[in-house]
Order: structure tokens, then C-alpha cells, then sequence
């Protein structure tokens, strides 16, 4: 039984790009997983994704942009008040503007950097650069 989908996800994409691939199978997935997928797609990470239901949680084919240098689900979730935010780049990301904090808000799954522009804060969940 797997207890932490995203993290086994983002290291599957982590272990595919250190190798060079172009692409990569996820297996099983969840609504959570596609939604941090949709982020990496918006921001550049990945090409794109296919979504398949095999009736037994899923395979996702992510094609992967070569950009990503490193990626990783953050445990525990930590709460983030929304001046707390740069507290969290500084601890992921190894320098600033350069990488994403995803946040889960009230609004979403959303960036470090909307969640600024929106004055929200919520639980760290993953990082990419």
C-alpha cells in the first residue's frame, strides 16, 4: 500500500530527468497528483501528460521538458502564513526567483509566487527548480 502518492510521483519525474529520459509512467495516481502536474505543465517542467483509468488508480505518461533539476513532495506539510513564505523559499529553493514552492490554499493549488500576489497562505506541499 503506497501512503504518499505525490512524493512517489515526483520521484519517478526526479530519477527520469537525472537519466535523461523524455518521458516517464506514473502508476497509481490521484486528483492531487494532476493538479501539481497541471503546475509543472503552466510554469514549463513538463511538455504535457496523458491520463489514462485503467481501473486500478490510473497511469499517467508525463513528458518531460528537460528542465527540471530538482523536485520533491515536502513532508511534514508545513503551515505558511502569507509573510512566512520567504522563510520557505529560503529552506527549498537554492536561490531566489529561480523555482517554484506549490502551496495548497483555500484557492487552490497554486504557486509561492501567486500565493503572494494573492495574500493567502496555506500547507507547503512540493518544490521544483
Amino acid at each position: 500500500m503506497r501512503h504518499d502518492l505525490l512524493a512517489d510521483a515526483l520521484s519517478v519525474i526526479n530519477n527520469a530527468e537525472k537519466a535523461g529520459k523524455t518521458s516517464c509512467t506514473i502508476t497509481p495516481v490521484s486528483k492531487f497528483v494532476r493538479q501539481v502536474l497541471d503546475i509543472f505543465k503552466k510554469e514549463g517542467y513538463i511538455t504535457g501528460y496523458e491520463y489514462t483509468d485503467n481501473k486500478r488508480g490510473g497511469v499517467i505518461v508525463v513528458q518531460l521538458a528537460g528542465k527540471i533539476n530538482k523536485t520533491g513532495s515536502v513532508k511534514p506539510r508545513f503551515s505558511s502564513k502569507k509573510d512566512e513564505l520567504e522563510k520557505f523559499e529560503k529552506r527549498y529553493l537554492p536561490s531566489k526567483d529561480f523555482g517554484f514552492i506549490i502551496i495548497s490554499t483555500p484557492k487552490g493549488l497554486i504557486t509561492h509566487i501567486e500565493a503572494e500576489e494573492k495574500q493567502t497562505g496555506g500547507k507547503i506541499i512540493a518544490y521544483v527548480y
